[in-house]
């Protein structure tokens, strides 16, 4: 009645000590075969007694019965008042499995009833991120699989960002630098030196398989990362970041802009994309946000990489009318510096943007697979699908001056800029095609070389002056 009543399950002392002796009497008194071994094992686990040896020798126990042995044995108590012998707990418990893995379970080895077994195990034993590990080497789509439902529920410890930069919660973009996949199961510690494993990494490393064929799938996996916002102080920012960062590689690696990021028709209608569908599950709770978080600087990356089309339509759809203005006047003026006599510079188209069909994704509302299914020729996509720098300028230009929601946003020197750019490349288009009085005219239209000075001492001082206030790209 002691062990039953008491919340613990532990015995008064005097009584527990009378079932130590008592066992210890029978146990190597008593005749060979004369023992009950089921009486034993009650003596065993009700006394807890010599826990030297966690195991009924007469009874043969399969690797269920031998780990539920070792959870009635294990008490959490407080180790400095406790009796040294009468110490054992989870961590216990944990110290034997692993040293089964050690024995039995290393890679190559085929141990008692397969891997499964000790990841049963290890998952019993509350070792949950060595588990997760342990699965990723034979089968990492289940390994990333059980990661999820245990990060869901908040029983897997995963990397901090600053400090496993150089291992394993390295960006999104890394995945694509390593062959194979051990690393990205790896368990590493942090300070207190508890068990932490790479989640994010592990969701990049499995959407590799379907990133290009399954946009959607690949978004939702990625936001997977954000279930671990909620940790505390600076760990649970740096879990966002990192989803944000992925969903920007994302962006970047598949070029698919229309259907992450969403379009922005010449009214000024936006269409959301696969993302911004789903920023309240990453942590942006509005759309300046998300433009500042994920857009714009997925723009700044593309344009560092002289991808201009890319950043042209990036930065359209962040609504930094300006940036892409400035952008456009730096692809005319390279394209502009080439000699006559040499081939024109000629920019990386966007992907073609196909439509989605309502087979792909039946939870969608008929409003948005119309809009998806529906790739109007005047949207800002079609607009930067080129790869001739001036017919980009002249797109984005007419585009802006068409509405008053562009135009107020744009410097007036760079639209002035963009202006006399277009005129230059007329002319020397004009030029290639040996129509040298129509390329004058144009020339003379830029106001930048005195031609209608005839001889004027005054006007020709006055171009000189005004080319020094051009402003310089």
């Amino acid at each position: 009645m002691s062990y039953a009543k008491d919340k613990d399950r532990r015995l008064p002392r005097d009584l527990q000590d009378r079932i130590n002796t008592e066992y210890q009497q029978k146990s190597r008194m008593a005749p060979e075969n004369s023992l009950d071994p089921y009486k034993m094992a009650c003596y065993k686990i009700v006394g807890r007694c010599e826990l030297t040896k966690r195991t009924i020798e007469v009874i043969n126990l399969s690797s269920n019965d031998w780990l539920w042995l070792q959870f009635c044995l294990a008490r959490e108590v407080s180790r400095v008042e406790e009796v040294a012998g009468d110490v054992f707990g989870l961590e216990e418990i944990r110290e034997s499995v692993f040293e089964i893995g050690q024995r039995h379970y290393q890679k190559g080895q085929e141990g008692l009833g397969g891997y499964g077994t000790f990841f049963h195990l290890q998952i019993l034993a509350g070792m949950f991120e060595q588990a997760v590990s342990f699965l990723f080497q034979y089968t990492y789509v289940s390994a990333v699989h059980f990661a999820i439902g245990l990060c869901y529920y908040g029983l897997l410890r995963v990397s901090d960002v600053p400090g496993a930069e150089s291992d394993l919660c390295e960006s999104y973009a890394v995945i694509n630098a390593f062959d194979g996949i051990s690393d990205f199961g790896t368990v590493t510690y942090n300070t207190k030196e508890l068990p932490q494993i790479s989640f994010g990494r592990m969701l990049g490393y499995y959407t590799r398989d379907f990133r290009t064929s399954n946009l959607d799938a690949a978004v939702d996996y990625l936001v997977l990362i954000c279930l671990n916002v909620d940790l505390p102080g600076e760990a649970g920012k740096a879990q966002a970041s990192l989803c944000h960062e992925a969903l920007r590689e994302l962006v970047l690696e598949t070029r698919e802009f229309a259907q992450l990021l969403g379009d922005i028709r010449n009214d000024g209608t936006r269409l959301k994309g696969t993302i911004e569908q789903r920023l309240n599950l990453i942590g942006i709770s509005d759309q300046e946000t998300f433009l500042k978080t994920v857009t714009v600087q997925a723009a700044a990356i593309a344009d560092d990489n002289g991808r201009t089309t890319d950043a042209v339509l990036l930065y359209h759809l962040a609504e930094d009318y300006d940036n892409v203005i400035a952008i456009v006047n730096r692809a005319l003026s390279d394209a502009l510096a080439v000699d006559l006599n040499e081939p024109e510079p000629r920019l990386q188209p966007l992907k073609p943007r196909s439509a989605v069909t309502t087979d792909d994704n039946p939870n969608q509302s008929q409003q948005q697979q119309q809009q998806q299914q529906q790739i109007p020729q005047d949207s800002s996509f079609s607009l930067t699908a080129v790869s001739d720098p001036t017919t980009l300028a002249r797109n984005m230009i007419s585009l802006y001056d068409s509405s008053p929601l562009y135009h107020a946003k744009i410097l007036p020197k760079n639209r002035l800029t963009c202006g006399l750019l277009l005129r230059l490349s007329s002319t020397k288009s004009q030029l290639l095609q040996k129509n040298y009085s129509a390329a004058l005219q144009s020339l003379a239209s830029t106001n930048i070389l005195p031609l209608t000075a005839k001889g004027s001492i005054p006007d020709i001082r006055a171009h000189a002056n005004n080319t020094n206030a051009l402003p310089q790209l």
